[in-house]
């Protein structure tokens, strides 16, 4: 039995309020009969058992008050914790839903922050461009001798030199290049223009588009070699935006 408990605690005072109760009514009949013999008055069993009865009255009034007044303060009790229960709940469930919203809020701050990244990083490629190159040979035409070869451009193997950039991307800006094969020369400085002639070798005038992969697709520009000693190199370089 716990005696911190307000419940039992509540009782102990009703109980002991009880006893003292009785004692005092026992000693006033104690003292009521001690004049009453003084005064030579006969003491009858009903006046003796009178006391008696009415202190064992109030004992069992006073236990079951005291049950009762415990019962009342247990019900309280109980009552308290179930509303304490009840709120505990609906601040847990505030505090889960709470918590689902922040980390669904993170996790679509995540998705965007990605998102941008994805793009900013997809438009800088875009603004260095997708590069393709190839090595063209010497012009052989099929089906001429060796020593009568006499290539043209008509006659020169024709090739496509292809850059892969995303299918959903926009060409903004196309630069082509060729050099000899052992040439020093740098990028920047063997840039021409497309249909321009450069020692024996051409671009065609106007790209084409053609699928690739899932999700790309190939900028491609023709290019013609018809010197019979030289080997050249073919670059392209596609700007795009998404």
């Amino acid at each position: 039995m716990n005696i911190t408990d307000p419940a039992v605690a509540a009782a102990l005072i009703g109980a002991c309020a009880t006893i003292l109760t009785a004692l005092v009514q026992l000693r006033l009949s104690w003292r009521r009969e001690l004049k009453e013999r003084e005064r030579g008055q006969p003491i009858t069993r009903k006046s003796r058992r009178g006391p008696v009865l009415a202190v064992f009255a109030l004992m069992i009034a006073a236990a079951v008050c005291g049950f009762a007044l415990s019962q009342y303060f247990v019900s309280l009790r109980e009552g308290d914790r179930d509303a304490l229960r009840t709120d505990l709940q609906s601040r847990l469930s505030e505090i889960n839903a709470t918590a689902l919203r922040l980390e669904q809020t993170r996790t679509n701050e995540r998705a965007q922050i990605e998102s941008e990244t994805h793009r900013a990083d997809a438009a800088r490629l875009g603004e260095e461009g997708a590069a393709a190159s190839i090595v063209v040979g010497p012009c052989k035409p099929e089906g001429v001798p060796r020593d009568r070869q006499d290539c043209t451009e008509q006659s020169a193997l024709r090739v496509a030199v292809c850059a892969r950039i995303p299918a959903a991307a926009s060409v903004k800006e196309i630069q082509l290049y060729t050099r000899l094969e052992d040439s020093q020369q740098a990028w920047a400085d063997a840039r021409v223009q497309a249909g321009q002639e450069a020692g024996q070798a051409r671009f065609s005038d106007k790209p084409f588009e053609r699928p690739d992969a899932e999700g790309s697709k190939q900028v491609c520009q023709g290019f013609v070699n018809w010197n019979r000693e030289k080997t050249r190199l073919a670059r392209i370089l596609v700007k795009y935006a998404l």
